[in-house]
């Protein structure tokens, strides 16, 4: 039972999180063709629902370089992520992840990324530091299974850290227009590439505590899972097999930011809604 929990729970809620809190990050304040430097930090804080009850809740806080557009510059981003409600004294999850690097011409260059996580009173830590030639450095905190196969057999070089490669989407987002691409991730203990597709407009309705309803641009995003994941999870179908997310000019005069996020995984759709901006 205790391993179905750590299923069932644990996965979603992690990959959400994260997705949440940098997604929902990803925006910078000033004109358009002012000199790259960096933005006052932003904090934006998410609410997470599964079948209309809270589940979730994260805040995250980031810098970007300043432009409507992100000139060429460094970024940084902090994010904090918690179960809530009843499932908290359920299943308490605590997470938080720091990563850094530098933006070029929309392509995000990662420094360090780590993250910190307890489960169940359970800390695990992992730190990768991006070094030359695309590879990666691996500590992990206790020394996992799946960080010693990643380092033994590479498959963590040439990738990128989560954070990265959303804060990569939001910036050619807001230059194109467009999502699309694939990206080439290793989180500390997965390796997977996620594939992002453009979708349609929609108008988003409100939800309890939503910061903003209205048009919106959809950004799908399908993961293909290759190292790293347990048969039993892979099958069982508890990680997200596709997720949606919804970018909208929230604020006026600003970029277009991430305003709602769904997943669907064998437990049924959670859903991240934007609901406070600082």
């Amino acid at each position: 039972m205790r391993y179905f929990a750590r299923l069932s729970v644990r996965t979603p809620v992690r990959a959400l999180a994260l997705g949440a809190a940098v997604l929902g990050a990803a925006w910078i304040a000033l004109g358009e063709g002012e000199p790259a430097r960096a933005a006052k930090p932003v904090t934006l804080t998410y609410a997470g629902y599964m079948a209309g009850l809270p589940v979730f809740t994260m805040t995250a806080t980031v810098t970007l370089p300043a432009g409507a557009v992100p000139g060429n510059g460094g970024y940084s981003i902090s994010a904090d992520g918690q179960t809530a409600g009843n499932l908290r004294l359920l299943y308490p999850y605590q997470a938080s992840i720091n990563a850094n690097g530098a933006l070029k011409n929309q392509a995000a260059s990662p420094k360090q990324f780590s993250s910190v996580s307890q489960i169940m009173g359970k800390q695990e830590a992992v730190t990768l530091t991006y070094g030359a030639n695309g590879k990666v450095g691996i500590n992990a905190q206790p020394l996992t299974r799946q960080a010693q196969e990643a380092a033994a057999e590479g498959f963590a070089n040439g990738t990128m850290d989560p954070a990265s490669a959303v804060v990569a989407l939001v910036a050619n987002f807001a230059k194109t227009h467009q999502c699309s691409g694939t990206f080439k991730l290793f989180d500390g203990v997965r390796r997977y590439d996620l594939q992002l597709a453009q979708g349609g407009f929609v108008d988003l309705a409100p939800l309890q505590q939503s910061y903003y309803d209205g048009s919106a641009t959809e950004c799908r995003a399908e993961p293909q899972l290759l190292q790293g994941f347990s048969p039993a999870a892979a099958q069982s179908q508890f990680y997200p097999q596709s997720a949606r997310l919804w970018l909208a000019p929230a604020i006026e005069g600003l970029p277009a930011i991430p305003v709602r996020i769904e997943a669907q995984n064998a437990l049924g759709l959670m859903t991240l809604d934007l609901i406070q901006v600082q």
